[in-house]
């Protein structure tokens, strides 16, 4: 079978994680996959991989003028950051009428070459959002996406509804990351439920793994930090914003070190400028190491050597960075939003609550060592649940349907 996955951005987002983890395993069973996103070009963790490998990867280039129009680089559907963008870049809501239709006539141009070429059984869309209307166009079959940063953009830019809500009519499938996300994707776009169907996310065991060798003065002596020795480490992954509630984090910070003596180290995208005075103002940035954007196998390793993980989010479709820790059998600490409280291990706290955030954090890091030893074995157990084996099996019954389908097409248009 031979399947296009496409995706409103590139690598390094949870919608990238996903489409990468379903294109491996698929092609671990002997298929064919093509992946198509936009990138603007900046070096960084991935870029040998993703641009070494035409028969995998098109990728749509930007910066662009197209038609005597200038796109600087690829819009976001929310206003979060992007590591492979810049860190005030445009949404699909800050394009001018004129730069829209330049963005969708680039895009679909590109996407005609591709399926011209690899001749899709099966597409794929991440997100219900500007590609799939863009296939829809094409006369074209295609499964949809839901990750709910796409649910996010619809109430956020008004312009992109109708396009969405046709986009998700049309749609053959519409997989939802979650149980949340469903419910979203019912009371947004009107489509039949038996049309959306629940699948969750998966990580990549062969990387997010207990590492009982690793050396943790090691670790912290190639980091530079290898003063921390002797101190709990607490792990934030994601984007730093305030939809992922860094600002909640770093006031529960105060509250962290009044008790103990603690580090919070923080991998991701963006930065704390994007917070007003204000906010700014209320965070404790005592022991907080602000590391930026990392490989996947150092995350691994930091949470390998952590005794938690953190997820404040005020807004989160599912929670990968989560599970990803439980697969380093390090029990977490979330917010009772979207898909988390459905799979995570250790405390869920309410949003928003910075105080309620660091009396759970506190409540594991001062576990003794059975119970501790106990809960991290569960989140291990409950993680395992969610291979990428595990979700492809789940898509191939729609995979195979639409492959049917589409031959079915082919030879009635014959």
């Amino acid at each position: 079978m031979r399947i296009l996955i496409t995706n409103t951005g590139p690598w390094g987002t949870g919608s990238g994680t996903v489409a990468d983890g379903v294109m491996t395993e698929l092609k671990r069973r002997g298929h064919e996959v093509m992946a198509f996103f936009p990138d603007s070009g900046f070096p960084g963790n991935g870029y040998e991989k993703y641009y070494g490998d035409e028969e995998s990867y098109h990728i749509v280039k930007f910066p662009i003028v197209y038609h005597g129009v200038s796109l600087y680089t690829f819009p976001l559907i929310i206003e979060d950051p992007n590591p492979r963008n810049y860190t005030d870049a445009w949404t699909f809501k800050d394009l001018t009428a004129a730069e829209l239709e330049a963005y969708l006539s680039y895009m679909k141009e590109e996407l005609e070459k591709v399926i011209r070429d690899f001749k899709p059984d099966v597409i794929e869309c991440q997100h219900i959002w500007a590609l799939d209307h863009l296939i829809l166009q094409m006369d074209r079959r295609y499964i949809c996406v839901a990750h709910h940063s796409d649910q996010l953009g619809f109430l956020y830019d008004q312009r992109m509804q109708p396009i969405t809500i046709q986009s998700a009519k049309k749609a053959a499938y519409i997989f939802a990351i979650s149980d949340y996300v469903k419910e979203e994707v019912l009371s947004l776009y009107d489509v039949d439920p038996k049309q959306v169907i629940v699948t969750a996310n998966g990580y990549d065991q062969t990387i997010f793994a207990p590492d009982e060798q690793l050396n943790r003065q090691t670790v912290l002596t190639e980091l530079g930090y290898s003063n921390l020795e002797n101190y709990p480490i607490i792990t934030f992954c994601g984007k730093i914003s305030k939809t992922k509630g860094i600002d909640v984090l770093l006031e529960a910070n105060k509250y962290i070190q009044e008790k103990t003596k603690a580090y919070i180290l923080i991998m991701g995208s963006g930065n704390l400028d994007t917070l007003s005075k204000s906010e700014r103002e209320k965070l404790h940035m005592e022991n907080v190491l602000i590391l930026g954007q990392r490989s996947q196998r150092e995350l691994a390793m930091l949470h390998n050597i952590a005794k938690l993980s953190v997820l404040p989010s005020r807004s989160e479709g599912f929670g990968i960075a989560a599970l990803e820790a439980m697969g380093c059998k390090k029990p977490v600490v979330v917010t009772r939003v979207g898909g988390l409280p459905s799979f995570a291990v250790g405390k869920i706290v309410e949003r928003e609550n910075a105080k309620d955030l660091a009396e759970g954090i506190l409540e594991i890091l001062n576990m003794e060592t059975l119970p501790y030893d106990t809960i991290c074995q569960q989140a291990l157990r409950t993680a395992n649940k969610y291979s990428w084996e595990n979700i492809v099996n789940i898509r191939m019954k729609y995979y195979s349907q639409e492959a049917a389908n589409q031959q079915l097409t082919a030879a009635y248009c014959r």
